[in-house]
């Protein structure tokens, strides 16, 4: 996880301006599917912190990415309302 690779890809998640090559629907999915049905209870007691800790990074990057889109589509419509105004 500490290489470059990593790195590069971690910033562009985190990145205001743009967006990561997924919808909407596919990070919900992904989330029920993928993370919910691997991520149990059952085995985060087996695994311990170590699994607590993915899943909530996890269910952290899934968040900020939803919250991201959200931002970007109000700027887009404050921008439109600007120019309407202007």
């Amino acid at each position: 996880m500490l290489t470059s690779e990593f790195a590069t890809k971690f910033k562009a998640i985190c990145e205001m301006q743009t967006l990561p090559e997924i919808s909407l629907t596919e990070m919900k999915i992904l989330k029920r599917d993928l993370i919910d049905s691997v991520v149990t209870p059952t085995l985060s007691d087996e695994l311990g912190n170590a699994a607590r800790l993915l899943s909530s990074w996890l269910d952290g990057i899934l968040e900020f990415t939803i919250l991201k889109h959200e931002v970007i589509v109000l700027r887009l419509k404050n921008n439109k309302v600007l120019d309407q105004i202007k």
